[in-house]
């Protein structure tokens, strides 16, 4: 697979040119043109690349890419990170909220499928959050299943309305309080001063990790272009990122 063609037939799947976004979607540094094996990744680090070299990858396709609209500074770590890819001779891609939001493999919809949660409202352009119902009562030992350790803050008994938004989420708490009415919500973080606003609006939420919560997505992804054109796809995940979240 030619390495503009992989980006042009990804950024049409993911109807990237209709969504505002402060990544850079599609390819962000551009190496070999010919691809036959990719590795994917939530967050591109120094890590992720070093462990991607034992693979020799054409590609990097992540979530969270490099280059930012806002922090677009190629300085420090970012340089030596950039100056191995070049070595290296591989291409970078990254789709951020267009993979957020896709109604088929985006982080949110993967996310409530591995939850068995059911859809009532699919993410959009405006609202990126998943809304839908948890008709059993054993959704704790579920999550825990899952995800081993997260912060969990409890204010309801039931657990049954959920919203998802991965990553973090939680500009969007309020909005899904007022116009859903939802019991529970779930992200990846959220800032320390929305701990405290937690208690006043009266809901649950569970905290999972950033990472965490958005690896469904980008695996998904890596299966479909395997699947498709044929491209052997590998999902390396950060090593730390199932350690740094306690149970509270």
């Amino acid at each position: 697979m030619n390495n503009l063609k992989l980006e042009k037939i990804i950024n049409k799947y993911l109807k990237s040119y209709l969504i505002s976004d402060n990544s850079i979607n599609g390819l962000q540094i551009k190496g070999k043109k010919k691809i036959k094996k990719i590795i994917t990744c939530v967050t591109i680090n120094y890590y992720i690349i070093n462990k991607s070299l034992i693979y020799n990858p054409d590609a990097i396709i992540s979530h969270h890419g490099l280059i930012w609209k806002k922090n677009n500074k190629i300085t420090n770590l970012k340089k030596k990170i950039i100056k191995k890819i070049l070595k290296n001779n591989i291409n970078i891609y990254t789709w951020h909220l267009p993979l957020d939001i896709h109604p088929k493999i985006g982080n949110n919809i993967k996310l409530s499928e591995k939850l068995s949660i059911k859809k009532i409202y699919l993410p959009n352009i405006k609202n990126p959050t998943l809304i839908g119902i948890y008709k059993k009562n054993n959704f704790i030992k579920k999550i825990k299943k899952i995800f081993k350790k997260f912060i969990f803050i409890k204010n309801k008994k039931k657990i049954y309305k959920i919203a998802i938004c991965t990553g973090k989420g939680e500009k969007y708490i309020e909005k899904c309080i007022k116009k859903y009415n939802i019991d529970t919500y779930i992200t990846g973080e959220i800032s320390e001063h929305f701990l405290y606003d937690i208690k006043e609006y009266n809901i649950n939420i569970f905290i999972i990790g950033h990472d965490n919560s958005e690896i469904y997505g980008i695996k998904t992804l890596g299966k479909l272009i395997q699947k498709k054109f044929n491209i052997k796809s590998k999902f390396i995940n950060t090593k730390y990122n199932n350690n740094i979240i306690k149970i509270y």
